[in-house]
């Protein structure tokens, strides 16, 4: 709080002091006060109330600065109210008093509402995991009567498997360092694992993999990378270009004692306006409501896992011709590479 917004705040009382010292002076004349003991008693009446307002002004003053940075240092600004000292001036106390209350209040609301997620949260974790068991029998059954009816069910089966794991990563995504484990891991190995997990999609789809100089160790959580890989090797197969010959294209080049991998196809791609706003979550774009396949989840998570891992991704499209995702590795070079 400044001086002039102090005085701006008090202009009311300022005019009311001034117009009683107008009103005093002249009384006391028309009394026939001599002069120089009205300007002594008016010299006393300004100095006390300069007084007043300097003394009000100074103590409001410090004590709002030192809220306002209180607030700006503050993380959790809903601990506020536990951590300011109450003021001595009387609209202060019941400022504090309501932001105390308040504060109170919203922590909580704010428990209530974190149980009630952490109680959804868990709920979702076990029905996933419940959820794999008729999968799995459903699986099994199919795989024990093939005809073109249970392979058209294998195909929906991979779906409803693929959207549970996309879930149970979205979910666990918020607390990725308890499950995090950087470790050596061949890139090859780790690609191939991917499009063996998604083949029978691609198959459908008549994709064909493409692998070019994927001989590279790197550093990385094989776990949450191949889940990674797994929603860009999805998209390239839901919008994939059925008048050309489809294809996933996996390169990966040695950068600054880094690997860039590169995941690119040649499918419908993605319009000019939407590329800044793919890794919004929810967002479908204009493919997403063309196509409705999207649910806007994927690439959100393959951004938020990544810069959680620390792992730069890029992307870049043309409509019409493809659309190419980067991901920056860490390279494995024996004992160097765990430093």
């Amino acid at each position: 709080m400044s001086i002039g917004e102090y005085i701006k705040d008090k202009w009311a009382s300022i005019c009311i002091e001034v117009l009683t010292c107008i009103l005093t002076t002249v009384f006391l004349i028309f009394m026939e006060v001599e002069i120089p003991a009205v300007a002594v008693v008016e010299a006393i009446f300004v100095l006390g109330v300069l007084g007043q307002f300097f003394y009000d002004c100074v103590q409001k003053k410090r004590y709002y600065d030192e809220l306002a940075e209180t607030w700006n240092d503050l993380e959790e600004k809903s601990y506020l109210c536990e951590v300011i000292d109450p003021p001595y001036f009387y609209d202060g106390k019941l400022m504090y008093q309501i932001i105390k209350q308040s504060g109170k209040y919203l922590n909580d609301v704010i428990a209530a509402q974190q149980q009630e997620m952490l109680d959804y949260k868990e709920y979702i974790q076990t029905w996933a995991h419940e959820i794999k068991t008729p999968i799995a029998v459903q699986e099994l059954i199919i795989e024990n009567n093939r005809n073109p009816v249970t392979s058209s069910l294998e195909e929906e089966a991979h779906k409803i498997t693929a959207y549970v794991e996309q879930m149970m990563y979205y979910t666990k995504s918020g607390s990725l360092e308890s499950d995090y484990i950087i470790q050596p891991v061949g890139l090859k190995k780790l690609v191939m694992e991917v499009i063996r997990k998604h083949s029978k999609m691609m198959v459908g789809a008549g994709v064909i993999p493409k692998l070019e100089n994927l001989d590279y160790e790197v550093l990385t959580d094989p776990k949450w990378m191949e889940f990674i890989l797994g929603q860009i090797v999805m998209n390239s197969v839901k919008y994939c270009d059925p008048k050309k010959k489809p294809y996933i294209l996996f390169r990966a080049v040695m950068e600054d004692k880094s690997i860039i991998l590169s995941i690119a196809d040649n499918g419908i791609g993605i319009p000019k306006g939407d590329i800044s706003r793919v890794f919004r979550k929810g967002f479908t774009g204009e493919n997403g409501r063309v196509y409705k396949k999207s649910t806007g989840m994927g690439l959100y998570l393959c951004k938020d896992l990544c810069e959680k891992m620390q792992v730069p991704l890029e992307i870049s499209s043309t409509q019409g011709e493809g659309t190419k995702l980067s991901l920056r590795l860490k390279m494995w070079d024996g004992d160097a590479g765990q430093q």
